[in-house]
């Protein structure tokens, strides 16, 4: 949901704050009140394309500030991730500044952002029906989602996607082989030297860093006998060493615990200590007798080293990637060697996963063609009540390009069309409403389609032109519904809507210092009462108008208990 938009230096707002609330929220007041400017702000804080004409008069940039409560955090977070942005916890702020001079910049989350991205992130969470435009819910690539959530064909949807996935891979085999029959033995040669080059070195795991840890031995061969020969003498030399030294020490130290046995401890360390200076000069003169300073095998290291180096700069970076490369070469030597019946296997393949796809997506197609009928009943009986039902609403479902490989979405594109009066032909719905018309049949789409996506925010300004009495009403009845399951933000002239709201905002225009500006009271108790009256007949409020306002709100109130 939205919870707070701020707007500072656009158009007549000098600095505006508003916290909206869950389910219905109205927007009303006079007409250029600013209303409609309020809406054309959060259309920004989306992505919509800004004009510097629309800063307030002398500011040098204008902000918008919008804080969403997502439904799916998980989906946002995911969505964050994948461009480098803070995922924001628990609200996502978005901020968008526009320059006097035309230039602006874009945060999510305090990240810096392109205005693309705002874009698609906020078509994931609110949809935006103004005068002669309509967002998200109309966007091409989402018709056909809104179409298979309608019908539940999500059954369907996994098994055509599996069989494009299917078909996708037979082909790229059959594509593959057959590029192959083309370069054949010049491939087969290829193959033969790398299998020749790898498996004639036969890479062993570790070995390069083995070799040169030997190498490093072999180069310090001299002062490694050195040291050794110095280490040995110091243990156990003929002028007497360690080892000698610390016997002695121990028969020493045993005596001393023979007369004060609290030193037996100490007497039994004395022995370890010379039992294991002992071993390690036996370890050390083992070492020695095992070293082998050949000054050939040094040569051999540093040859082998150098063809190791070489065949890994190709086929590495490791051994075992050599190895692997090797394998993969004996396996398409293999191919090449039955590449006709390789081939011919592979066409049988890619014959059959596209009957398997022709199947599949031909299940979809029908339960489309099905839930198309449904769609556009239910929305004849939605269109009525809202002055519409002259009108028709039709869902095209034309086959993507014959040319196209099989698509993990069916065989199929949806376009919601319209044909606003009779003998009219139909078109797509965005070319053929007028405005009002189109936020109705906008509303009208919302309301059949909500079982299918819930959690939104819906905007929708001027929802009500050129209706009232039971359109109006009607209006407002859906309006109400739909707010059950998402958040909704209406801008409207009708009290028959607005006596419908969960939170209702009163839009005027003040002079202050000589200069216009735009406030935002929300109402409540008789300043809203007050409000309705005034919509419903003058500039004031009169006893008649307030009894009649008062109605008005018990009726919404009736129209909205299940």
């Amino acid at each position: 949901m939205l919870k707070t938009l701020r707007i500072r230096n656009l158009a007549t707002i000098e600095d505006l704050r508003v916290e909206l609330g869950t389910g219905l929220n109205v927007l009303t007041g006079e007409t250029g009140a600013g209303k409609s400017i309020v809406v054309e702000a959060l259309g920004l804080a989306c992505g919509q394309r800004a004009d510097s004409s629309l800063l307030r008069a002398g500011a040098d940039r204008a902000v918008v500030e919008a804080a969403f409560e997502p439904d799916d955090r998980e989906a946002l977070a995911a969505f964050c991730d994948e461009r480098g942005l803070e995922p924001g916890d628990p609200e996502l702020i978005v901020r968008r500044e526009i320059a006097a001079n035309g230039s602006g910049r874009v945060w999510i989350n305090g990240s810096p952002a392109t205005v693309a991205v705002l874009r698609e992130l906020c078509e994931q969470i609110l949809d935006l029906h103004e005068q002669h435009e309509a967002r998200g819910l109309l966007s091409p690539e989402r018709q056909l989602a809104h179409l298979d959530a309608f019908g539940g064909h999500d059954a369907e949807l996994a098994a055509t996607a599996a069989a494009a996935r299917a078909n996708s891979g037979a082909r790229a085999r059959l594509e593959h082989l057959r590029g192959l029959a083309a370069t054949g033995r010049e491939r087969a040669d290829a193959l033969a030297t790398t299998v020749r080059e790898i498996r004639g070195l036969d890479p062993k795991d570790g070995e390069v860093d083995a070799l040169a840890r030997e190498r490093t031995l072999l180069q310090n061969g001299s002062r490694i006998a050195e040291l050794l020969e110095e280490a040995i003498d110091a243990l156990d030399g003929d002028d007497g060493g360690a080892v000698a030294s610390t016997h002695a020490a121990e028969r020493r130290v045993m005596e001393l615990a023979s007369i004060d046995p609290t030193l037996a401890d100490l007497a039994q360390r004395t022995v370890s200590a010379r039992l294991e200076l002992a071993d390690a000069r036996e370890t050390l003169d083992a070492y020695r007798r095992g070293l082998d300073f050949d000054p050939s095998r040094l040569e051999a290291i540093e040859a082998r080293r150098a063809a190791l180096s070489r065949l890994l700069a190709r086929w590495g970076p490791g051994e075992q990637d050599a190895r692997r490369a090797a394998d993969d070469a004996e396996r398409e030597l293999a191919t090449l060697d039955d590449l006709e019946g390789e081939t011919a296997r592979a066409e049988a393949d890619c014959a059959r996963a596209h009957a398997d796809y022709s199947t599949a997506a031909g299940r979809l197609t029908a339960k489309r063609a099905a839930a198309a009928e449904r769609l556009q009943a239910a929305m004849a009986r939605e269109l009525a009540p809202l002055a519409l039902g002259r009108a028709r609403f039709e869902v095209a479902l034309p086959h993507r390009a014959a040319e196209d490989a099989p698509h993990p979405s069916g065989a199929e594109r949806a376009v919601f069309h319209i044909a606003a009066n009779p003998g009219e032909p139909s078109r797509p719905i965005a070319k053929a409403a007028s405005g009002g018309e189109l936020s109705r049949i906008m509303l009208a789409l919302h309301v059949v389609l909500d079982a299918g996506e819930a959690g939104r925010v819906l905007v929708f300004d001027e929802v009500d032109a050129g209706v009232s009495g039971a359109v109006a009403a009607a209006v407002g009845a859906r309006l109400a519904r739909l707010s059950r399951g998402h958040q909704v933000l209406c801008v409207t002239h009708l009290p028959q809507v607005a006596a419908h709201a969960d939170g209702h905002y009163h839009v005027a225009k003040r002079v202050v210092g000589g200069r216009t500006r735009t406030e935002i009271t929300a109402l409540s108790g008789e300043a809203r009462l007050d409000e309705l009256a005034r919509m419903l007949g003058g500039r004031t409020a009169t006893k008649a108008s307030r009894g009649n306002a008062a109605a008005l709100l018990v009726e919404a109130k009736g129209e909205m208990t299940p």
